[in-house]
């Protein structure tokens, strides 16, 4: 029986949250910080691409959208961005304000 091979890659020592893109050939998380890295498997690497850094707090939840190539983050802070690719930058297009706790996920609908 052949088994494949596993190649394994820390991107940081505590990652609280994580989301793959639509083609799941990158993955956006946060350091256990208030940043959001985004990182793309090129041949036989991971490259880190961005570095999504509007919240005060830990971000707490991330989701990649299906259907727009968008990301929502939710942080401690209360606040919540949806950035949006113009380029090769990730822009914040949304911001809700001072929640009244902490949010600690995020989801897109599946109908986008």
């Amino acid at each position: 029986m052949a088994t494949a091979a596993v190649a394994i890659h820390q991107f940081a020592e505590c990652i609280p949250c994580h989301a793959w893109s639509p083609d799941q050939s990158m993955i956006a998380f946060c350091p256990n910080n208030n940043e959001v890295h985004i990182y793309k498997f090129f041949t036989d690497k991971w490259e880190k691409l961005h570095v999504l850094s509007k919240h005060d707090q830990i971000v707490s939840g991330i989701d990649w959208s299906r259907s727009s190539n968008k990301i929502v983050t939710v942080s401690h802070d209360r606040n919540s961005y949806v950035w949006t690719q113009e380029g090769s930058d990730w822009v914040p297009t949304l911001v809700i304000l001072k929640l009244n706790r902490a949010a600690l996920c995020v989801q897109w609908s599946p109908k986008g």
